[in-house]
């Protein structure tokens, strides 16, 4: 697709477009993200027990994803399973778990981890779900991002195994829905693909 720059009519830019859908099957495609974005992968194990009963926010770049964020309804719970119990997190159907956030390499630095964050929390109402939960690393460089959506720390930093990994200190966080976050959502979703389109990425959201 097309589009005109300010101030000269007659000079279009080519823009990438980003399709954002959110999918309910780990595909071969996802796995392969998966592998190639988590440096600590190995190649033995991208899947694990939750996969198949996951939901996933996907960003797809000509077909391929290359964002995605796996949104778990509880009772199953990624985090309890990895801190064998110890996460001071609710796992119900009311809660929606977020783990093995990932952007491939080559589009890191564009701002598609926001993004996919921003449609993922805008899309967890058609889920019935009024908590959502995750666990980030204490250097975490999205973490005041996850402030400003509305997360707040639980308890105190703790041990888990995400495998493949071993012994990774987090902090656990959680966020309550409410209509209230909603509009801030929208308005950071609304800079944030203005922010795409400048860098030549235009997003094709179902987002109602």
């Amino acid at each position: 697709m097309n589009r005109h720059v300010d101030g000269l009519e007659n000079v279009t830019v080519m823009t990438t477009a980003l399709v954002v859908r959110l999918e309910q099957e780990f595909s071969i495609d996802m796995e392969e993200l998966r592998r190639v974005g988590w440096a600590s992968a190995s190649a033995e194990l991208p899947r694990d027990e939750f996969d198949q009963d996951s939901f996933y926010l996907v960003v797809r770049q000509s077909r391929r994803p290359c964002a995605m964020v796996r949104i778990t309804v509880g009772p199953k719970s990624p985090l309890l399973a990895w801190s064998g119990g110890c996460a001071p997190l609710p796992s119900n159907p009311t809660v929606a778990e977020l783990t093995r956030a990932v952007v491939a390499p080559p589009v890191r630095r564009l701002g598609l981890y926001r993004l996919a964050m921003l449609e993922t929390m805008l899309r967890l109402e058609t889920l019935e779900v009024s908590v959502a939960t995750a666990a980030i690393e204490l250097e975490f460089p999205g973490r005041s991002f996850l402030r400003q959506l509305g997360f707040f720390d639980v308890g105190t930093p703790l041990l888990v195994d995400d495998r493949p990994r071993q012994g990774t200190l987090v902090q656990c966080i959680r966020l309550n829905l409410g209509p209230e976050k909603y509009a801030q959502w929208l308005a950071l979703r609304e800079y944030q693909l203005a922010h795409l389109l400048e860098h030549g990425y235009r997003v094709d959201s179902d987002l109602a």
